[in-house]
């Protein structure tokens, strides 16, 4: 980053001083020439620094991750059951959408542990996503039925459920208690 601000720095010298010279491009084509090809250089160097470092650490991040984690096996989970799957101290990111557990474990720098949704990991952040709220307030300790919801909050929910859907993996379903389900 510091190498792209010298760059960026040398290349304003550049055309301030062509600038003094009374050098236009109409009137000297080498400057012209020179002053493309610093751009040019200026842009390609600054494409690899960005472009294939970042790539390398993210990819590194990821085996890192991958590494130490290990599959949920699927089941139903209910709100006590669900809160152990934080992100802290190695345990996976699991967060309930719409009455439906999932795994977002590969969204751990969102949802895990200092991550912008971190309130989220190991609740049920419907009422949240549904009124795109980073509020502490919307993820409530005790069973939401969402009844209250707005239709526009519905949409809102509909949209977090799909999105969920096609990027992590669906684990089983957010049940009130162990109770109810054996009575079933």
């Amino acid at each position: 980053k510091q190498w792209y601000q010298r760059r960026v720095r040398d290349l304003r010298m550049t055309l301030e001083t062509a600038e003094a010279d009374s050098l236009t491009m109409a009137d000297d084509s080498t400057a012209y020439i020179v002053t493309t090809l610093a751009l040019l250089g200026g842009l390609l160097a600054f494409y690899y620094f960005n472009i294939y470092n970042n790539q390398d650490e993210e990819e590194e991040q990821v085996e890192e991750e991958e590494e130490q984690y290990t599959p949920i096996d699927p089941r139903d989970f209910t709100l006590e059951e669900l809160r152990s799957f934080d992100g802290t101290d190695g345990k996976p990111v699991c967060i309930a959408v719409n009455f439906v557990v999932y795994d977002a474990t590969k969204g751990k720098n969102f949802y895990g542990p200092g991550g912008p949704y971190a309130m989220l990991a190991g609740r049920d952040g419907s009422r949240a996503l549904a009124k795109m709220s980073l509020d502490a307030s919307d993820v409530k300790d005790g069973w939401d039925d969402l009844s209250d919801l707005t239709p526009f909050q519905r949409d809102s929910l509909s949209e977090w459920e799909m999105k969920f859907q096609t990027r992590y993996t669906e684990l089983g379903k957010l049940i009130k208690s162990r109770e109810v389900e054996s009575e079933e």
